[in-house]
């Protein structure tokens, strides 16, 4: 289905509350560097969107709403056999509109993902990796008749299959790293609710860091990330996010890291920004 103006006011309201969620997810990615048979890495995270406008799909922005909201999540990989790790993403989701004087809540699971990554080619100078990755919705999709139309969507409530590519390397001895992953996101058909909310379309994925490491215990590095759909429609998302973030180790196992990421550029989508702290643990 293609967007067009005159279809984009009735339909305002669902894509807005439904992106804004969307958006405030923290995406984790595992880069190059894929885990070796028993080895680990986890983090428990703690990340907050914050947005007073929306983009459309022609690039209007759209101010009025204030949200705000809260996702506690996980994120780990294991290494299943050498070069091969699963990775998931469970989030829990605290989310608030405020608009017209109304303010309008949810809380629950919202969009977990599982992958499987692979680096097949071990006698490259440089890490390069393939991941194969699909969304899970862990809420049904079927909004209650009780609950009003601006309660913020967990998210889109169909199941999505993304392919990436990734590369990266380092300027060894100097303590500089970087890596770019680019992806393609096939968005199904297959659904959790009644009626299936799209139709959608595809998109590219990327996602990009470079960073330093500051006497052998803080990482500070700069990251964007995003997607940006193949087709015009009113309701897939388009967004790219950008901004620092620091790695900081207490020890061999354990690290703290934060993050800050802003959106320069979004369509069908929030224009705010999120940051986020968390604990990680690692073999």
């Amino acid at each position: 289905m293609k967007f067009t103006p005159r279809t984009l006011p009735s339909l305002l309201p669902i894509s807005l509350f439904t992106a804004l969620f969307l958006l405030a997810m923290p995406q984790a990615q595992a880069g190059p560097w894929t885990k070796s048979s028993g080895e680990f890495y986890a983090k428990i995270g703690e990340g907050f969107y914050t947005a007073d406008a929306y983009r459309s799909a022609t690039g209007e922005l759209i101010d009025g709403t204030e949200y705000l909201s809260a996702t506690t999540f996980i994120y780990a990989e294991y290494g299943l056999l050498d070069g091969l790790h699963l990775q998931t993403y469970i989030p829990f989701m605290t989310a608030r509109n405020q608009f017209a004087g109304q303010s309008y809540s949810d809380t629950g699971f919202g969009d977990a993902t599982l992958a499987l990554q692979v680096s097949p080619f071990k006698n490259l100078s440089f890490p390069t990796s393939f991941r194969l990755e699909a969304k899970i919705p862990l809420y049904s999709g079927n909004r209650a008749p009780d609950v009003p139309a601006g309660t913020p969507g967990r998210g889109d409530a169909q199941y999505d299959f993304n392919i990436w590519a990734s590369a990266g390397g380092s300027l060894y001895p100097i303590p500089l790293y970087f890596y770019l992953d680019v992806g393609f996101q096939y968005r199904s058909d297959i659904t959790l609710a009644d009626v299936f909310p799209g139709p959608f379309s595809n998109g590219v994925l990327f996602a990009a860091q470079i960073g330093y490491t500051f006497f052998d215990r803080a990482t500070v590095a700069l990251n964007s990330g995003g997607i940006l759909t193949l087709e015009e429609d009113y309701i897939s998302k388009s967004y790219i996010t950008v901004g620092p973030s620091i790695f900081f180790t207490l020890n061999d196992l354990i690290a703290i890291e934060a993050d800050v990421n802003w959106t320069p550029y979004s369509r069908n989508s929030a224009d705010g920004f999120s940051f986020g702290l968390g604990v990680s643990f690692r073999s």
